[in-house]
């Protein structure tokens, strides 16, 4: 931690160079850049590095299973992806310590992260005992503000950087027996924007990406309606937002997005 602290400081003195940074590459391209996905051997996360590995990214993804990380790893490197599975658990300081320096002995730098890994839990909170509350908070709040914590450094060095944090609906609108989740996500959407008036000093974006409810399965999308009423939205029609907001050119930032289903 000491020499995060002490990389953060030696940055800050560059902080004035990010002014006269030269016109940074337009729209598009994503090649040769190195993204982190947190969550990343199912669902949304899945999606995201699939994607970013179509555009040419390395892709680290992290997860608490290794299992289903190899899975995911060997289906995007099949298809031509440069990609990596490290076992994490965010809410495990030295866990996301563990991933930072794998991802840089592999890849050498970090350009993009997408903290996705998130866990539901519905019930009362009369019913909800302090290890479910920690679980949850641990997971989708102290987890991106270790990731965060840990990329920034690197990301401030080279004064370039995107971070995305995966919100939700719940994290605007609250419903009965979601209280961890909603206060997780509520929180996301306050420490993004601390975090945003942070960094932009230093050329790195954070955006915050809300969808709606979202069917994160592997069907086929013939077992499920592509439009109209009743249709979810996909975990690739998240993907395709993350992705677009990461290939806008780094002078533009798209805030936050929140992402409905057209007909639910």
């Amino acid at each position: 931690m000491k020499g995060i602290l002490n990389r953060m400081l030696k940055a800050k003195s560059s902080k004035q160079k990010a002014e006269a940074k030269p016109e940074m590459q337009a729209i598009g391209s994503l090649s040769g850049k190195v993204a982190i996905v947190t969550g990343g051997s199912r669902g949304i996360g899945k999606y995201i590095a699939r994607r970013l590995a179509q555009e040419g990214s390395s892709v680290v993804i992290a997860g608490r299973t290794m299992a289903d990380l190899r899975i995911t790893a060997e289906e995007i490197a099949a298809d031509g992806g440069r990609i990596i599975a490290v076992q994490t658990d965010v809410s495990n300081e030295k866990s996301v310590h563990r991933l930072l320096s794998k991802t840089l002995t592999e890849f050498g730098t970090i350009d993009i992260l997408v903290n996705n890994a998130g866990q539901y839990m519905e019930k009362a909170i009369t019913d909800m005992s302090v290890g479910e509350w920690n679980n949850v908070i641990g997971t989708n709040l102290t987890g991106p503000f270790l990731l965060s914590r840990a990329v920034l450094p690197e990301m401030i060095e080279k004064l370039d950087g995107t971070i995305v944090m995966i919100s939700s609906t719940s994290g605007k609108r609250a419903k009965p027996n979601s209280a961890a989740y909603a206060a997780s996500k509520f929180g996301i959407e306050g420490f993004s924007e601390a975090l945003l008036h942070e960094v932009r000093g230093y050329n790195i974006r954070v955006i915050v990406v809300t969808p709606s409810s979202v069917d994160s399965s592997d069907r086929e999308s013939r077992q499920i309606l592509k439009g109209g009423k009743g249709a979810r939205l996909r975990a690739e029609d998240v993907a395709e937002t993350v992705v677009a907001a990461i290939k806008l050119p780094p002078r533009a930032l798209v805030r936050e997005v929140e992402l409905w289903a057209t007909n639910p």
